[in-house]
């Protein structure tokens, strides 16, 4: 049988090792601390399919990918089904980096996307697809003011980055 001393010791040195007293050695504190996660990535395809009497465009859910080449893969079947193109591609970074996002549709001739969830306020470059008809970025989500226009690709919207929460094609 175990004595109470035994037992007791037992409890004091279980509690000081989950308590980090020992076993820490000379290793500091901050040094011991797990890396904060990084952000996790996504690449996101919608299909617009139909503008509503605003304006608006009306797209299918987001089918989100873990690589940017799998949802690329992803438009780019859609596309070839449907008559589609990319309308624009947005990502979360400058210079085309962290997630990213593709509107693909028929239409550069006008309508409105209105970024949902993880991607209202979170737009920092886009890949250009509609030729010499711009593509605006609103900080206001009717489209008002505030508007950052772009008729090429953009690696940073500048003043306009994590603002768009609302984009306007032609």
């Amino acid at each position: 049988m175990e004595s109470q001393k035994n037992k007791v010791n037992r409890v004091v040195i279980g509690f000081a090792l989950a308590a980090g007293i020992i076993g820490a050695g000379a290793v500091p504190a901050s040094a011991a601390k797990a890396p904060a996660p990084t952000e996790h990535e996504t690449h996101c395809v919608v299909e617009v399919t139909g503008v509503d009497r605003d304006g608006v465009f009306i797209t299918t859910p987001e089918i989100c990918f873990g690589t940017e080449a799998e949802a690329d893969a992803a438009a780019a079947s859609k596309n070839s089904r449907s008559s589609n193109g990319t309308i624009g591609k947005h990502y979360s970074s400058q210079n085309y980096g962290g997630s990213s996002i593709t509107i693909s549709g028929t239409t550069c001739g006008g309508g409105v996307w209105y970024p949902t969830g993880s991607w209202d306020n979170n737009i920092e470059s886009s890949r250009h697809y509609c030729g010499s008809a711009q593509t605006k970025f609103y900080d206001s989500s009717n489209c008002s003011s505030g508007a950052y226009p772009i008729t090429s690709n953009t690696t940073s919207l500048g003043w306009a980055n994590n603002k768009p929460s609302c984009v306007r094609y032609g």
